[in-house]
């Protein structure tokens, strides 16, 4: 028998397979070593010519076990030519396994000659390509190792597997991970539109699992939509794709244009339709470090008009300009308003505020006075650009608002999930719920519910009969059917007739209890109430809300009313209701909490309630603001003001108008206080209340009102710091702690423990005390205001508590002088300086001469204030010199050695600081009874 012929045995495979592969192995034993695995290699090939691959997979995989075992127990060299061409002839025939080609590709890497095994490589994988074959999942993976043996990059080996797939047209069958291996090469194939095309009828078409199918499907997608394949497709070739998944579906469509959604028409404006429509962002920048007038803006000007970061740093300083106390802002204003280019930015800035502020609701007010007050509080050339701005009334604004009508008085909508988007289409408002569902309501309620997940960045809405999603992409709108399965690009729509949600801009309503509708108005992302052509509330509307959710005004006529009592009750108030809210709101939220069933005892639904406290909040912080604007200005305080900030037409407060309420608010609490049941030895407590959030650090101006109208009056004052003293002094006169009575006086406290004692009021042998402050770190203490009636004072034991420093008492103050040291000072300027009677100061109380210049005139030697010690003339500079160095002297007294003097160095009357200077009598005598203890 011939041992090399196999043709027996490959006629007996039909019929009995086993014996026909004993056999051969049997005719292969009886061969020489070397020999072999030809033989093998021969006989699988002869078995795959019979159709019997299974045999030829056994026989080639047995000749690679046999080889190998010779190689490494004999050293006989394997025939890798040989293995190659056999193996590439066997590929079609259906007899090379993905293990067999697995372990070829793995031998083929470690080859000493890697050029040569590369090309082996790819000719393997290539002989299963022109079978039609995809050899398995992680062939790529097994490519790579052969690749960079041969000095071949990833990009370059993935480039040229991806591309024999699409030419092959093999892509469509290639299991997932086959294409997760080439995606970045197929992304750069598709640069090419010959690739792109092959890659868009790739179509998969491999598993029949349906998720799997479906990841497959998915993935194709996102690829098309990635290399933007879209641009290449016609509207029939969507509509004949059928239902995507939504977010790789928009992808690709999103790029085909105007081809699947055309324009819709002249009328569409994104900017201002009712879904898309937004307000001008606004560019936030912080505000340059300008510190002084000497400052270069020649660059600054070359940009501020075509760049608008530098047009919103513009801006954002114009809101900090007064925020630090030892800038001049009036030198800096005047320096960038000599710039042309920042002039005509500026002024337009300003114009756009003046426009804001005169609109006639709070939110205009917001959006003007926190640039338009410190402007105007600045001497410089752009406050007289401010001379003819209309200031809206916060107390008219929110009597206005409340007496119209204000959203918080309709039952929106609450899904008790966010966020949610909302459509209004007709009269079905579509609220896409969390991403997940979709609610819709109608006039009479709910309509029907839609489960189903929807990308963000999209609306889904009804239109009374199926389901839609729409998306502005860029500026163009696009709509697609929401089906199940994801969506659909609608075909059965002429162009003209392309799907958009339409809603109406404007409607009238009829707020609860009101006689006749308003209108309620949706423009660029702005809600607003309209009555007699102005607004009385503007409300931002996003389209993506929070669980309560604001429907568009076409929808609020369906809207239940919230508490109709309530609203009947808004509908009757009056002005004065109105000021009295705002002047509980000025203090605290709790005076307002507890003010507002006494003016609205109707109202008494949370979300109303809570509605008008936000709005009488807001009024209430915009009229500090208006105050100050107006005092600047020189103009006239708003009629039938809340009691709390009215004041003396000749006392203007400016920015410190907030310090009238907080003392106002505090004297009142005292006041009542010291009328509360018996007086003991030692305090006792009495109460609690809240301090006035205007009222931090409140007390520190008290006993030095009489320092503070020195320094007003000094000739080296600057201008801008003078400007803040006689706000203070103002402020001051108009409330009790600053009429001069000598009623009331500062305590100074200190605990051994950690006390919360701020708020607390308490009844005194003298009247009542209440604490203002409490500092933890380091000596736990706490300053106290306390009144008595009679302004008689003794001393008391403060148990758990003992004095830090002495008793401050009232001082120098009363509205009427207080008014006549400003009317003096605006007639004849700063008062005249006698260096003469500083040092007689020194020489008769013993004082340094620097420590006596300090007290009366101030030290401006402290660091950022080196402007200001310019404006000192020689002779003062000379008090703090040292008289044997020549040097300066440095500061030598304490600080509170130089308020407690320079208070008692004010004249009683201040006309005498023009006529006979500071009070050196009156400073020496209280030196002598007592003064010298402070120390120095």
């Amino acid at each position: 028998m011939d041992f090399s012929d196999v043709s027996h045995a490959v006629a007996l495979g039909a019929s009995d397979p086993q014996e026909a592969r004993a056999r051969t192995l049997r005719m292969a034993g009886r061969l020489a070593a070397e020999e072999i695995p030809a033989f093998l290699d021969d006989a699988a090939r002869r078995f795959a010519e019979a159709g019997q691959a299974e045999q030829g997979t056994f026989l080639f995989g047995r000749a690679r076990e046999v080889e190998e075992a010779h190689a490494r127990l004999f050293g006989l060299d394997i025939d890798a030519a040989r293995v190659q061409r056999t193996l590439v002839e066997l590929v079609p025939h259906g007899v090379i396994t993905a293990t067999l080609l697995h372990e070829h590709l793995r031998r083929l890497a470690l080859r000493p000659d890697p050029a040569v095994a590369h090309g082996w490589a790819r000719a393997a994988v290539g002989a299963f390509f022109d079978a039609g074959v995809v050899p398995y999942p992680n062939v790529v993976a097994d490519l790579l190792p052969v690749a960079r043996a041969a000095g071949v990059d990833e990009a370059e080996e993935t480039d040229h597997f991806a591309e024999r797939l699409l030419r092959g047209g093999m892509l469509a069958k290639a299991p997932l991970p086959v294409w997760e291996a080439v995606d970045g090469a197929l992304k750069r194939l598709a640069e090419d539109p010959e690739f792109l095309d092959l890659l868009i009828a790739a179509r998969p078409d491999l598993y029949d699992d349906p998720e799997t199918r479906a990841e497959h499907h998915r993935k194709w997608l996102l690829l098309l939509g990635l290399v933007r394949a879209g641009r290449r497709l016609p509207k029939e070739w969507f509509v004949e794709l059928g239902a995507q998944p939504a977010a790789e579906l928009m992808r690709v469509a999103g790029d085909a244009g105007d081809r699947v959604f055309p324009p819709l028409g002249r009328w569409f404006d994104p900017d201002s339709d009712p879904l898309t429509g937004r307000p001008e962002a606004i560019v936030q920048a912080k505000a340059p470090h300008w510190t002084s007038g000497t400052a270069d803006f020649t660059a600054f000007a070359a940009k501020v008009e075509d760049d608008r970061t530098a047009r919103a740093e513009l801006a954002a300083y114009a809101q900090e300009v007064g925020k630090y106390g030892n800038v001049d802002y009036p030198a800096i204003l005047t320096e960038l308003w000599a710039h042309p280019p920042i002039r005509r930015v500026l002024t337009e800035l300003v114009e756009g505020w003046k426009a804001e502020c005169a609109t006639g609701d709070l939110r205009g007010l917001e959006r003007s006075l926190p640039w338009l007050t410190p402007l105007a509080a600045t001497a410089s050339p752009v406050k007289d650009a401010l001379a003819d701005v209309e200031v809206t009334d916060p107390v008219d604004a929110l009597w206005r608002a409340l007496r119209t009508g204000i959203p918080e008085e309709l039952r929106f909508p609450n899904l008790g999930e966010s966020p949610v988007t909302v459509v209004l289409h007709g009269d079905h408002l579509s609220l896409g719920v969390a991403g997940k569902r979709v609610e819709v309501l109608g006039p009479g309620g709910p309509v029907l519910r839609r489960d189903g997940e929807f990308p963000g960045a999209t609306f889904p809405w009804h239109d009374g009969e199926e389901f839609w999603l729409s998306r502005l992409n860029g500026r163009r709108p696009e709509t697609y059917r929401l089906v199940e399965g994801g969506l659909e690009v609608p075909g059965d729509l002429a162009a003209a007739d392309a799907r958009w949600p339409r809603s109406p801009a404007a409607a009238a309503v009829t707020f609860p209890g009101a006689a006749e509708p308003v209108q309620v108005t949706l423009d660029r992302g702005l809600v607003s109430v309209i009555a007699d052509g102005r607004p009385t509330v503007r409300v931002r509307f996003d389209p993506v809300q929070g669980a309560e959710v604001m429907p568009p005004p076409g929808f609020w006529p369906h809207l239940a009313p919230t508490d109709p009592a309530g609203s009947a009750a808004l509908r009757r108030l009056d002005r004065d209701g109105a000021a009295r809210l705002i002047d509980a709101a000025l203090v605290h939220p709790k005076e307002l909490e507890a003010e507002l069933p006494r003016v609205l005892p109707e109202a008494t639904d949370p979300r109303l309630l809570n509605g008008v406290t936000e709005l009488t909040r807001r009024a209430a912080a915009c009229l500090f603001r208006v105050l100050r604007l107006r005092d600047a200005l020189g103009l006239d305080h708003p009629g039938e003001l809340p009691e709390r900030v009215r004041t003396r037409r000749d006392l203007r407060p400016g920015g410190s108008v907030g310090q009238i309420v907080a003392v106002r608010y505090l004297a009142e609490v005292l006041e009542e206080a010291a009328g509360t049941g018996p007086a003991y030895d030692t305090p006792h407590p009495v109460g609690r209340v809240e301090i006035p959030e205007s009222g931090r650090g409140v007390y520190f101006p008290f006993g030095t009102l009489g320092g503070t109208a020195l320094l007003a009056a000094m000739p080296w004052t600057a201008e801008y710091v003078r400007a803040r003293l006689l706000d203070t002094l103002a402020a001051w006169g108009n409330t009790p702690w600053g009429d001069g009575s000598g009623r009331w006086r500062r305590l100074w406290f200190a605990a051994q423990t950690t006390q919360d004692p701020v708020g607390r009021v308490w009844r005194t042998p003298n009247g009542a005390m209440i604490n203002l402050s409490f500092q933890n770190h380091p000596h736990k203490d706490s300053v106290a205001i306390e009144y008595s009636p009679d302004g008689t004072f003794r001393d008391f034991t403060f148990p758990g508590w003992h004095d830090r420093h002495p008793p401050k008492p009232q001082g120098w103050g009363g509205a009427d002088r207080v008014a006549r040291l400003l009317r003096l000072i605006a007639e004849r300027g700063p008062a005249p300086y006698d260096v003469a009677a500083v040092r007689s100061l020194a020489e008769r109380t013993g004082l340094p001469v620097p420590t006596a210049a300090s007290a009366a005139c101030g030290y401006p030697f402290t660091v950022g204030h080196d402007h200001e010690r310019s404006l000192l003339p020689p002779d003062v500079v000379a008090l703090f010199e040292n008289p044997e160095t020549g040097e300066h002297a440095g500061k030598t007294g304490s600080w509170q050695l130089d308020d407690a003097l320079r208070e008692v160095l004010m004249p009683d009357d201040p006309e005498d600081l023009w006529t006979t200077g500071i009070a050196v009598d009156k400073a020496v005598a209280w030196w002598n009874g007592g003064g010298r203890d402070i120390g120095l």
